[in-house]
């Protein structure tokens, strides 16, 4: 009789998608399946959506392997499993129990979607075979957090390393309020941009698609971006001494005036350092989070 191979049904739940996957526990990521989270409708948007993605991977499952665990990556603060804040979903329940349905009887292990996209980059992408890594997901948001021998550090409550709650007065424009995140993240670069222009745009994609074509603001709104995402990052590194910074996250790998001005601020930041360590670019793209959700569960089940 031919062994069964285990497979961790994986699941990166966002804000707009859901993206789920069969992944062996060694990452490799055998089948997937993704929709769109953001239609409207019940007291749980995306919930439904979340549901039906996890069923039809069960079911894909047979043909597969056989389903050992559930690990679930949402984009809010984590605690021992459970979601400790709504500021993306609006769920009503917990994520482990509505989920336990699907695949019952094999250990559901829930994480932040950032946690999950460091652990994957620091066990089998960018930081792969380091001990410590500061990983930062640089996208629509803005959250980091650190991995230390394959485990993210989560502090007493949860909310370690939150990149994005940084207060940023000295390194951003005068008479600016808010944090790091409201101020760089994609959805402050766009709001930022609309506010100087008067023009509505699409995220950063469009702002850094007029910057590209000679918008001279929009260039501006992206450098300012970056030199404070660098910054910060740089203030990380003198508390935490990472082996290497991974920066992710579509602002985070693209090539844009952002993530230029990311890289020199951030070697300015840390160049009196006498081994500063390298800022590399995230390597396991949008598969990331999908991975060490998977990785996660092997490991916390294993114990």
């Amino acid at each position: 009789m031919a062994a069964v191979t285990p497979v961790v049904l994986a699941l990166d739940v966002g804000g707009t998608k859901v993206l789920g996957g069969l992944v062996t526990p060694a990452g490799e990521v055998l089948r997937t399946r993704e929709a769109s989270t953001a239609a409207p409708g019940g007291a749980d948007p995306g919930l439904r959506t979340t549901r039906d993605v996890a069923r039809r991977l069960a079911g894909d499952a047979s043909g597969v392997g056989e389903v050992v665990a559930v690990g679930a990556g949402f984009p809010e603060y984590v605690r021992a499993g459970e979601l400790r804040s709504h500021e993306v979903l609006a769920w009503t329940g917990q994520p482990a129990g509505l989920l336990a349905a699907v695949v019952p009887g094999v250990p559901c292990v829930v994480e932040s979607d950032v946690r999950c996209g460091a652990i994957g980059e620091a066990v089998l992408g960018a930081g792969a075979g380091l001990r410590s890594v500061l990983y930062a997901a640089w996208g629509t948001g803005l959250s980091s957090t650190v991995v230390l021998d394959g485990r993210p550090l989560t502090g007493e409550r949860g909310e370690a390393i939150a990149l994005g709650e940084l207060g940023v007065s000295s390194v951003v424009d005068a008479g600016w309020e808010g944090n790091l995140e409201r101020y760089a993240s994609g959805q402050g670069v766009a709001e930022r941009y609309s506010a100087l222009t008067g023009d509505a745009v699409r995220g950063a994609v469009d702002v850094a698609r007029r910057a590209a074509g000679g918008d001279a603001c929009a260039a501006a709104v992206l450098e300012s971006a970056g030199r404070a995402v660098g910054t910060a990052l740089g203030w990380l590194v003198a508390v935490l001494d990472p082996a290497a910074v991974v920066l992710g996250g579509g602002l985070g790998t693209a090539t844009t005036p952002a993530a230029d001005a990311a890289r020199q601020a951030y070697d300015d930041t840390v160049a009196r350092r006498p081994h500063p360590p390298s800022l590399i670019p995230a390597r396991l793209g949008s598969r990331a989070g999908l991975i060490g959700a998977a990785l996660a569960a092997v490991v916390q089940t294993r114990g």
